[in-house]
């Protein structure tokens, strides 16, 4: 069930009664990549401060209430939004659209609150990027492969501009973006869709409709060869992230069916035990203790497909970059056979059904959807298309994106050794 309020509020509801439990997300379409240099981590840090409170319901109730009523509650951001839920027993889903709509008009940030948290987003930072070599050369990928594209700055924001933030840049982005007509609440669960829908127009439909800046999207220029970026940080072990430019449902530029195929060839490279990255690196070479790869084609932006991998201790870099060289031209020469194939597609599929099982993870398809594509009918549409992708379009898009001009690659640790 699909509706918008008069103030631009759209509202998504699905029934799932085998539990008496409901799920409530509120989807604001706004992160890292509406961010501008020199004020990046705005989107994550005002997620922190959401947790302080407003005047009727004060800093820690908003958490005691819904942990008292049974239920857990959290928020996440990313590049394209920031999102906010509650699960709990069905019967107390009132409490939960009662205080999240108190705090999307009535947060309130003060100074003190703003400088005790920022310590805490900077040690995160530290403990999750700046101490990690995986999340060192995450970042740096993105900061190499994308010179203009909003997708360039890590969401949690570099550490000079934590530095230099004040509470009145956290108060004037929250002002700026929070906002009924730039949100989507998601409820999954034990609902009736009547009785629902009137408990959020009850607390959401007096909130007033806000003007919402028009979002410039930062075109990225043509890269011309293979970027590669080398770090070495002392005391850790070697590792390998490569990126490639690809594009999402959004890019206006392709055809469709090319993500699809994507999604299928990230599945050949790295779904199940029997995937190709498996194979090689890990049971036939043995040269990896861990390989994967990753493609998300409902970003708002064109994505990275992505391919990293742990050598085992004395391999060389190079001897993976070589194997992975031979696999990826192997993709473009060679036609997928059709085992293979369709064993991907199954394994692809299996993940995405099983998966929703979960009401959780159903409204954060349904929300993720609805924020970064605007329309959630390509849920209904996903499997079809990815029975429908063929062997010789797999071999199309490998052709077109997994080359030098689109790729970028981080080393950790390079050693010499073979």
């Amino acid at each position: 069930m699909e509706k918008t309020l008069s103030n631009g509020l759209q509202i998504i509801l699905k029934k799932d009664k085998r539990a008496p439990v409901v799920t409530s997300h509120i989807w604001y379409k706004i992160g890292s990549a509406d961010e501008v240099s020199g004020k990046t981590g705005l989107s994550h840090a005002l997620e922190h401060m959401m947790f302080k409170g407003t005047k009727k319901n004060p800093k820690g109730l908003f958490s005691s209430v819904i942990a008292k009523l049974g239920g857990r509650e959290n928020a996440f951001t990313s590049k394209d939004y920031t999102a906010y839920y509650q699960t709990l027993p069905s019967q107390y889903l009132e409490e939960a659209i009662r205080l999240e709509s108190d705090r999307m008009t009535n947060l309130v940030i003060n100074e003190e609150d703003f400088l005790k948290e920022i310590e805490v987003i900077k040690e995160e930072r530290r403990l999750r990027t700046d101490d990690q070599p995986e999340g060192i050369a995450y970042e740096q990928l993105y900061a190499s492969a994308y010179n203009n594209s909003s997708y360039h700055d890590p969401i949690i924001g570099w550490m000079e501009d934590l530095n230099n933030m004040s509470y009145k840049d956290i108060s004037d982005w929250y002002k700026n973006w929070y906002a009924p007509n730039n949100a989507t609440i998601v409820i999954v669960g034990d609902i009736d869709f009547d009785k629902t829908f009137r408990l959020v127009e009850k607390y959401y439909g007096t909130k007033k409709r806000m003007g919402i800046k028009e979002r410039i999207l930062r075109e990225e220029p043509k890269q011309f060869g293979e970027k590669v970026n080398s770090i070495k940080i002392d005391g850790k072990p070697s590792y390998l992230i490569t990126g490639y430019k690809v594009p999402s449902i959004n890019n206006e530029n392709i055809e469709k069916w090319e993500c699809y195929a994507l999604s299928v060839l990230s599945g050949i490279l790295s779904s199940g035990q029997n995937s190709r990255l498996q194979k090689v690196l890990i049971k036939e070479k043995k040269i990896a203790s861990y390989a994967d790869s990753g493609y998300s084609m409902f970003s708002r932006q064109d994505p990275l497909l992505m391919i990293d991998v742990n050598p085992m201790v004395g391999v060389g870099i190079d001897l993976i970059e070589n194997e992975l060289q031979n696999l990826i031209e192997d993709l473009q020469t060679n036609l997928v056979n059709k085992k293979e194939l369709d064993r991907i597609k199954a394994q692809v599929l299996a993940t995405e059904i099983y998966q929703r099982d979960s009401i959780d993870y159903q409204a954060r398809i349904l929300g993720m959807i609805k924020t970064s594509v605007g329309s959630i009918k390509v849920i209904d549409e996903y499997t079809s298309n990815i029975n429908a992708i063929t062997a010789q379009q797999v071999r199309e898009v490998a052709k077109k994106y997994l080359v030098e001009n689109l790729k970028t690659t981080v080393t950790v640790n390079n050693v010499t050794k073979q």
